[in-house]
Protein backbone atom coordinates (compact mmCIF):
# COMPACT_ATOMS: atom_id res chain seq x y z
CA UNK A 1 0.00 0.00 0.00
CA UNK A 2 0.97 3.37 -0.76
CA UNK A 3 -0.13 6.60 1.02
CA UNK A 4 -0.14 10.24 -0.28
CA UNK A 5 -1.16 12.99 2.43
CA UNK A 6 -0.76 16.04 1.36
CA UNK A 7 1.79 15.61 -0.96
CA UNK A 8 3.63 18.51 -2.45
CA UNK A 9 6.82 19.07 -5.01
CA UNK A 10 7.83 22.60 -5.87
CA UNK A 11 11.00 23.68 -8.23
CA UNK A 12 12.19 27.10 -6.88
CA UNK A 13 8.95 28.94 -6.29
CA UNK A 14 6.84 27.11 -8.54
CA UNK A 15 4.45 24.52 -7.53
CA UNK A 16 4.42 21.12 -9.84
CA UNK A 17 1.78 19.09 -7.43
CA UNK A 18 -0.18 20.91 -4.38
CA UNK A 19 -1.77 18.27 -1.91
CA UNK A 20 -1.72 15.15 -3.30
CA UNK A 21 -4.24 13.26 -1.23
CA UNK A 22 -3.85 9.36 -2.62
CA UNK A 23 -4.16 5.79 -1.52
CA UNK A 24 -2.79 2.97 -3.60
CA UNK A 25 -4.05 0.02 -2.43
CA UNK A 26 -1.86 -3.23 -2.80
CA UNK A 27 -2.18 -5.05 -5.84
CA UNK A 28 -4.33 -2.24 -7.16
CA UNK A 29 -4.09 -1.07 -11.13
CA UNK A 30 -4.27 2.59 -10.89
CA UNK A 31 -3.38 4.91 -14.15
CA UNK A 32 -2.08 8.79 -13.29
CA UNK A 33 -3.80 11.00 -15.76
CA UNK A 34 -3.32 14.94 -16.63
CA UNK A 35 -2.46 17.27 -19.04
CA UNK A 36 1.52 17.88 -20.19
CA UNK A 37 2.26 19.35 -17.06
CA UNK A 38 0.31 18.17 -14.28
CA UNK A 39 3.04 16.50 -13.16
CA UNK A 40 2.09 12.86 -14.10
CA UNK A 41 6.20 12.18 -14.10
CA UNK A 42 7.41 14.24 -11.23
CA UNK A 43 4.68 12.03 -9.20
CA UNK A 44 6.19 8.52 -10.38
CA UNK A 45 9.74 9.76 -9.35
CA UNK A 46 8.85 10.59 -6.52
CA UNK A 47 7.14 6.80 -5.88
CA UNK A 48 10.11 5.49 -7.20
CA UNK A 49 12.59 7.01 -4.96
CA UNK A 50 14.54 9.17 -7.43
CA UNK A 51 12.56 12.16 -6.38
CA UNK A 52 12.00 13.89 -2.78
CA UNK A 53 8.68 15.40 -2.24
CA UNK A 54 8.90 18.92 -0.68
CA UNK A 55 6.05 18.00 1.84
CA UNK A 56 4.36 15.18 2.68
CA UNK A 57 6.76 12.52 1.65
CA UNK A 58 4.96 8.89 0.49
CA UNK A 59 3.89 5.83 3.13
CA UNK A 60 4.82 2.50 1.34
CA UNK A 61 4.28 -0.63 3.34
CA UNK A 62 4.72 -4.00 1.27
CA UNK A 63 3.74 -7.35 3.33
CA UNK A 64 2.92 -5.98 6.23
CA UNK A 65 6.21 -3.88 6.67
CA UNK A 66 6.80 0.04 6.51
CA UNK A 67 9.72 1.08 3.82
CA UNK A 68 11.07 4.50 4.25
CA UNK A 69 10.60 6.49 0.54
CA UNK A 70 14.51 6.77 0.71
CA UNK A 71 14.87 2.83 0.92
CA UNK A 72 12.04 1.89 -1.75
CA UNK A 73 14.24 1.65 -4.50
CA UNK A 74 14.56 -1.91 -4.32
CA UNK A 75 11.10 -2.65 -3.95
CA UNK A 76 10.14 -1.21 -7.52
CA UNK A 77 10.41 -1.70 -11.32
CA UNK A 78 10.50 1.43 -13.32
CA UNK A 79 9.63 1.72 -17.32
CA UNK A 80 10.10 5.21 -18.77
CA UNK A 81 11.34 7.13 -21.80
CA UNK A 82 13.72 8.78 -19.51
CA UNK A 83 15.02 5.98 -17.89
CA UNK A 84 18.86 5.72 -19.14
CA UNK A 85 20.01 2.37 -20.55
CA UNK A 86 24.27 2.00 -20.99
CA UNK A 87 24.83 2.34 -25.28
CA UNK A 88 28.19 0.65 -24.81
CA UNK A 89 26.65 -2.42 -23.21
CA UNK A 90 24.87 -4.82 -25.53
CA UNK A 91 21.37 -6.31 -24.78
CA UNK A 92 23.17 -9.42 -23.53
CA UNK A 93 25.25 -7.79 -21.33
CA UNK A 94 22.79 -4.98 -20.25
CA UNK A 95 20.36 -8.07 -19.46
CA UNK A 96 22.72 -9.85 -17.96
CA UNK A 97 24.08 -6.62 -15.29
CA UNK A 98 20.09 -5.70 -14.67
CA UNK A 99 19.72 -9.24 -13.63
CA UNK A 100 22.60 -8.91 -10.71
CA UNK A 101 20.68 -6.07 -8.85
CA UNK A 102 17.48 -7.53 -10.47
CA UNK A 103 16.70 -10.96 -11.13
CA UNK A 104 13.90 -12.20 -13.40
CA UNK A 105 11.16 -14.40 -12.06
CA UNK A 106 12.10 -17.75 -11.31
CA UNK A 107 11.53 -20.18 -14.47
CA UNK A 108 11.61 -16.92 -16.89
CA UNK A 109 12.80 -18.02 -20.46
CA UNK A 110 14.81 -15.04 -21.51
CA UNK A 111 15.51 -16.60 -24.86
CA UNK A 112 11.27 -16.69 -25.75
CA UNK A 113 10.60 -13.14 -24.21
CA UNK A 114 13.47 -11.76 -26.18
CA UNK A 115 12.15 -13.39 -29.34
CA UNK A 116 8.71 -11.98 -29.18
CA UNK A 117 10.11 -8.54 -28.13
CA UNK A 118 11.31 -8.66 -31.99
CA UNK A 119 15.25 -8.49 -30.28
CA UNK A 120 16.56 -11.52 -31.02
CA UNK A 121 18.73 -10.84 -33.88
CA UNK A 122 19.93 -7.64 -31.87
CA UNK A 123 21.19 -9.61 -29.23
CA UNK A 124 25.29 -8.94 -29.13
CA UNK A 125 24.68 -5.46 -30.49
CA UNK A 126 25.01 -2.32 -28.75
CA UNK A 127 22.21 -0.71 -27.55
CA UNK A 128 23.83 2.42 -29.22
CA UNK A 129 22.71 1.23 -31.99
CA UNK A 130 18.48 0.17 -31.76
CA UNK A 131 16.43 2.74 -32.20
CA UNK A 132 14.14 4.51 -30.12
CA UNK A 133 11.58 1.59 -30.00
CA UNK A 134 14.11 -1.05 -29.17
CA UNK A 135 15.16 0.67 -26.18
CA UNK A 136 12.22 0.94 -24.62
CA UNK A 137 11.17 -2.44 -25.41
CA UNK A 138 14.33 -3.45 -23.01
CA UNK A 139 13.01 -0.92 -20.53
CA UNK A 140 9.90 -2.62 -20.28
CA UNK A 141 11.09 -5.95 -20.08
CA UNK A 142 13.68 -5.29 -17.41
CA UNK A 143 10.82 -3.01 -14.91
CA UNK A 144 8.10 -5.63 -15.43
CA UNK A 145 9.54 -8.97 -15.14
CA UNK A 146 10.83 -9.27 -11.90
CA UNK A 147 8.75 -10.16 -8.60
CA UNK A 148 9.19 -6.43 -7.42
CA UNK A 149 6.05 -5.66 -5.61
CA UNK A 150 5.44 -2.11 -7.28
CA UNK A 151 5.70 -1.54 -10.97
CA UNK A 152 5.74 2.05 -12.40
CA UNK A 153 5.37 3.05 -15.51
CA UNK A 154 5.67 6.38 -17.46
CA UNK A 155 4.10 6.41 -20.82
CA UNK A 156 5.03 3.12 -21.58
CA UNK A 157 4.20 2.88 -25.12
CA UNK A 158 6.35 5.20 -25.86
CA UNK A 159 7.83 4.99 -29.48
CA UNK A 160 6.02 1.14 -29.78
CA UNK A 161 4.34 -0.20 -33.05
CA UNK A 162 0.87 -2.22 -33.23
CA UNK A 163 3.50 -5.32 -32.36
CA UNK A 164 5.10 -3.75 -29.65
CA UNK A 165 1.55 -2.91 -27.49
CA UNK A 166 0.53 -6.31 -28.11
CA UNK A 167 4.05 -8.03 -26.27
CA UNK A 168 3.64 -4.95 -23.63
CA UNK A 169 -0.21 -6.10 -22.85
CA UNK A 170 1.11 -9.83 -22.67
CA UNK A 171 3.96 -8.75 -20.45
CA UNK A 172 1.85 -7.26 -18.20
CA UNK A 173 -0.64 -10.29 -17.78
CA UNK A 174 2.10 -12.98 -17.25
CA UNK A 175 4.19 -10.96 -14.43
CA UNK A 176 1.90 -8.05 -13.38
CA UNK A 177 -0.98 -9.49 -11.98
CA UNK A 178 -0.14 -9.60 -7.82
CA UNK A 179 1.97 -5.98 -8.33
CA UNK A 180 0.70 -2.77 -7.44
CA UNK A 181 0.84 -1.03 -10.66
CA UNK A 182 0.87 2.70 -11.75
CA UNK A 183 0.83 4.24 -14.99
CA UNK A 184 1.30 7.81 -15.98
CA UNK A 185 -0.23 8.52 -19.20
CA UNK A 186 -1.69 11.31 -21.67
CA UNK A 187 -4.78 9.38 -22.41
CA UNK A 188 -3.80 6.32 -24.52
CA UNK A 189 -5.67 4.07 -23.49
CA UNK A 190 -3.62 0.69 -24.49
CA UNK A 191 -1.15 1.96 -21.99
CA UNK A 192 -3.65 1.46 -19.11
CA UNK A 193 -6.54 -0.34 -20.10
CA UNK A 194 -5.87 -2.50 -17.15
CA UNK A 195 -6.31 -0.06 -14.66
CA UNK A 196 -9.53 -0.31 -12.69
CA UNK A 197 -8.74 3.02 -10.93
CA UNK A 198 -8.02 6.50 -11.59
CA UNK A 199 -5.76 9.39 -10.31
CA UNK A 200 -6.60 12.69 -11.95
CA UNK A 201 -3.78 15.65 -11.66
CA UNK A 202 -4.50 19.06 -12.18
CA UNK A 203 -2.13 21.95 -13.55
CA UNK A 204 -1.21 24.19 -11.00
CA UNK A 205 1.08 26.84 -13.09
Amino acid sequence: MIVLNGLQKKFGGQHILQDITYTFETGSKTVVLGSNGSGKSTLIKIVSGALEATQGAPSFTFNGKTIPAKSIGPHVGIAAPYVALNPMFSLEESLEFHTKFCPFPKGFKQAQWIEKAGLAQHNDKRLSTFSSGMLQRVRLLMAIANERPLLLLDEPLSNLDTDGVQWYKELIQSFAPSKTVIVGSNYQKDEYSFCTNELLLEKHY
